[in-house]
Parts: structure tokens; sequence; C-alpha cells
């Protein structure tokens, strides 16, 4: 084969799948990612960039379709970025994501023999996220973004989503249109409304329009109120001139104070608020992480708004859990004195600089860390080096790591286990079906002394 040059249009026979769920092929000497591929296809694509050591490609044909392909119900799916594996069946992609967990382990973290679980499943693969975060543009476009860009994909539903998603653009768009407001322009930072942010969760929409400057959201409150009668609607105030999507300053509009039921315990609901977004898979996890910490202390790490901690509460003697922000500190202090929970302390600061603190003041209280479970959830980014060696060097019994990326994640196990921990059982969960993300629950035990 002639080298491969940008706009050529070639055949090749995907072989693997890569991260993003896009298939993998080898031309030329290279690998090529193609883009809406699927293994075992053989497929007619078009390169779209050629790198030194790489080439990236986007389907155009189908010759020969993998078994594992399906129809994708959503009509911008491959336009917006939030869906990577809608044309696969849902067995296969839980075998691709039982597959990442495995390659990170190995490759990133050099756990050649690490054993993975299968990956526990979601019972909803579609309607299944609590969570909606869509941008408002200019010329009144709501929708997601292309992958890898800030090119708004307009829609008037998210499949993921829960059904009011729906109702929700709707009003929005009404309540613009009506108002005469304006979406936003990331250019020259004019426009009116940036972002519609809403938790649908323990029964209770919650629903915030960010706005550039204070406006009066009476009547898109009144439309959500139709639809959702105990519905709060916020209004978030944001002239910032960045990307980042909420503003310090909040407005509630309209809706209840009282506390919500999640997984059995009353929680404040903001929309600001962290919550897995899967209800389902949140409640499978958090069990089978409290089933782990029976007895003694539990330290929960990037611990949000306590809700995890809460329930690791009910089977350890004594739970701390720490937290750099503020508004999910106040919640989780709220949410153990709802709760009766006694036996939970929330910390509030940065797990680099508090995490050794509380591992000291166990020592002064019980001697060392044996017995201690250490629960790690940090964000996608995972944790930094000083914290993975806190951690490493914490004595503690038990390292029980959550995480949502499998590459950071086996990038920080690599650093704890140099410390004389070994893992003692890989357990991935689908959190995000019809996406290449997966959540992973990691089981570390301190490795017994020779």
């Amino acid at each position: 084969m002639d080298e491969i040059s940008k706009n050529d249009v070639i055949e090749l026979s995907v072989t693997g799948q890569g991260m993003d769920g896009e298939g993998v092929a080898r031309a030329d000497g290279k690998t090529v990612f193609i883009r809406g591929a699927l293994p075992g296809e053989r497929v007619r694509a078009k390169v779209i960039s050629v790198k030194p050591r790489f080439d990236v490609a986007i389907l155009e044909k189908i010759i020969a379709a993998s078994p594992d392909r399906v129809a994708p119900l959503c009509p911008v799916f491959g336009k917006c970025g939030g869906c990577d594996v809608q044309h696969m069946r849902y067995a296969a992609q839980l075998g691709f994501k039982h597959t990442l967990a495995i390659d990170a382990l190995k490759k990133i973290g050099c756990f050649a023999s690490a054993e993975v679980g299968e990956v526990i499943p979601s019972d909803e693969v579609f309607r299944y996220r609590n969570k909606l975060s869509l941008p408002v543009r200019r010329g009144g476009r709501i929708g997601l973004f292309a992958k890898g860009s800030h090119r708004v994909v307009e829609t008037s539903d998210c499949l993921l989503q829960y059904e009011n998603n729906r109702l929700l653009i709707a009003a929005l768009r009404d309540f613009m249109e009506s108002e005469g407001y304006e979406g936003y322009d990331e250019q020259d930072f004019s426009g009116d409304i940036r972002h519609l942010v809403a938790r649908e969760i323990g029964g209770r929409l919650c629903v915030a329009v960010v706005a550039t400057r204070s406006i009066d959201l009476g009547g898109f409150a009144s439309a959500v109120l139709g639809f959702s009668p105990d519905a709060e609607v916020w209004l978030n105030v944001n002239a910032r001139r960045d990307n980042v999507i909420l503003g310090a300053a909040w407005k509630k509009v309209c809706g209840p104070d009282s506390p919500v039921v999640v997984d059995g315990l009353k929680t404040s609901l903001h929309p600001a608020g962290f919550f897995q977004v899967n209800d389902d898979v949140r409640e499978k996890l958090y069990s089978f992480v409290a089933a782990l910490c029976s007895g003694g202390i539990a330290v929960e790490a990037y611990s949000g708004a306590g809700l995890m901690g809460a329930l690791v509460a009910k089977r350890a003697d004594e739970v701390y859990g720490i937290e750099i922000n503020r508004e999910a500190h106040e919640a989780a202090v709220k949410l153990a004195r709802d709760n009766g929970i006694d036996n939970m302390t929330p910390v509030l600061g940065d797990v680099a600089e508090m995490l050794p603190k509380v591992l000291g003041e166990i020592i002064e209280k019980r001697g060392d860390n044996r017995g201690t479970f250490l629960i790690l959830d940090p964000p996608r980014g995972g944790v930094s080096p000083s914290v993975a060696a806190t951690v490493g060097g914490s004595g503690a019994e038990n390292v029980v790591y959550v995480s949502c990326n499998p590459s950071t994640l086996a990038r920080d196990l690599k650093i704890i286990c140099g410390y004389g921990y070994e893992i003692a059982s890989v357990t991935p969960f689908d959190m995000f079906p019809q996406t290449a993300n997966v959540e992973t629950v990691v089981v570390l035990k301190k490795a017994a002394s020779e």
C-alpha cells in the first residue's frame, strides 16, 4: 500500500477497539483509528488526520458488518459527543468496557496478572441519567457539544436523560422566544442564557438556568411547574469570560426546601450538588463498597455530599469524609445531622493536606491504621502523586479506589502498590451505558510481611 495521505479513502479490516470506542485497524505499518467502526468489520474509511505514529479516519461504508452492530436509536448519534458505542449490542458494550479495565491495568499499571471481574450491568441502558447539562447558544440553539469541540449539536431530546429533559428543553426554547432572550456567544461573550442544568433524583426535579446577568425566570418556572409541580427552579449568574459552566451567584426562584430521600437517606438537593448519574448503578456500587467496610474506621477522600460515607457509616465504627468543596461539605454535615448519623465526621479541606492529618489522628487514638478502610473516590483526573504516596504509606489495611477513568486509576495504583499493597479484586460497574466510560472499584490489601 502506498503511503497514506489525508483525504485518502481506504479499505480496512477492523481488529480491535480504542479507548473511545473507535475501531482499530492497521495500514501502511501504522495504527488507524476509525470512528464508527466495530471489531470484526471490513470497512471503507476516509482519512481525516495523519500523524507520525497513527492515523484517524471516519467510516464511509460498511462492507461486512459485525454481528454486534445495531441501529442507534438517537438521530444525532455520531454527531454529538454524548454517546460513543450506541451502535453496539449492550452485551458487547460490557465486553468492551471489561477490556478497557484490563488493558489499562496491564499497559499503564503493569499489573499483568490482575483479574478483572465481569462488568456489573445497568438495569436501564437508556433514560438512566439523572443529570442534564446543555449549552445554550446564539439563535436559541440548545443541545450537546460535538465530540472534541464547542460546536453545539441541537436536539430536542437526549435518550440517555430522564423523560423530563424533553419538556425542559421545549420550555426553555419557548421562554427565550417569548421574552426575547438570546443564547450565549463564546466568541464575543454576548447573550443572555448560557446553560440549562438539571438534576432529577429522589422523585424531585431541580433545574437551573445559567445566565450572564440577573433575569426574571418567572415564565420559565411556571412552565416547569406545569409538568413537575414540586420542582425547584434556580437562577445561576455567570458573567465570567471562560468555559466554566456555573457562576458563584445563586437565586432560588421556586420550589420546596424539604430534603429528598436517596438510597434511604434524607439529603439536600441543589443544582450544583454531586450525585452519581445512574441511580440503579449508584445503589449497586455504594452497597458494594459499604459491604467491604464492616467494623473499624473508614476514611473517604473526595467524599462529596457524603452519601456513600453515610451508607458506610451503617457498617463502620466511625467514618471521616474529606471534601474541598464547601457546598458539598455543608451538605454532608446536614445529611449526617438530618439522619442522626453520629459516627460520621465531614472534614472540609484539600485531600492532600487533610488526609495525612486525619490518618495521624487515627494513629494517635488507636496506635496504628490496621483495620482502617481508606476509600478514594476522586474526579476523572485521579489523585496527585503526593496523595498516592500518602495512601501507600498510610498503613491502612484496606484501600478501596472508586474511579471513572481506567487510565488514571492504573497510574495511581502503580504508585500505591509500590508501598506494599496488592490488588485483591477489580469490579467494573457500567455507570454510563452507550458511552466508552466505565466506573471501576479496586480493592487493595496490605501485602503480608515476610
